[in-house]
């Protein structure tokens, strides 16, 4: 009896160890073929630091600070625009036969106006958010880990 238990064994084994295998591979297979996460910019990291920082306040200061960005939404999607558009310009400046400088250099020149618009209306608006919260609002979140 102890011959027919020592050849078993081994064939149990290897059957054991291609079912692990072929598991360890399914799992990786399943995980190639998952869609990527959104992508993280600045409206999900706001998101973030809101979700995080509000349960720290009151709830008037976290409403506030919750309508800031729901308000601000329209604002992040201008920001998402203009960096979509930028490439497609550049590239065909670029392509552009002949080639002009002073196009190119007219696109940099919008760019960076559109870009400072940007940065400004988003400084007005956090200026008047943080002017909304209550003082220890704003200790709290000076407090806090600012992003």
């Amino acid at each position: 009896m102890t011959p027919s238990i020592r050849r078993r064994w081994p064939w149990f084994l290897l059957v054991g160890s291609l079912a692990l295998n072929m598991l360890a591979v399914g799992f990786v297979v399943a995980h190639s073929f998952r869609p990527p996460p959104p992508p993280g910019g600045p409206e999900r990291m706001l998101e973030r630091f809101v979700d995080d920082v509000s349960q720290q306040l009151s709830p008037a200061d976290a409403g506030v600070l919750r309508k800031a960005l729901d308000d601000a939404r329209p604002l992040f999607i201008r920001m998402h625009v203009s960096r979509e558009e930028f490439p497609p310009r550049l590239r065909t400046a670029l392509m552009a036969q002949p080639f002009d400088p002073a196009d190119v250099k007219a696109l940099f020149d919008t760019v960076h106006a559109n870009d400072a618009a940007l940065r400004n209306e988003v400084e007005t608006r956090i200026v008047e958010t943080l002017s909304r919260l209550s003082p220890e609002g704003r200790l709290r979140l000076a407090e806090s880990r600012l992003p």
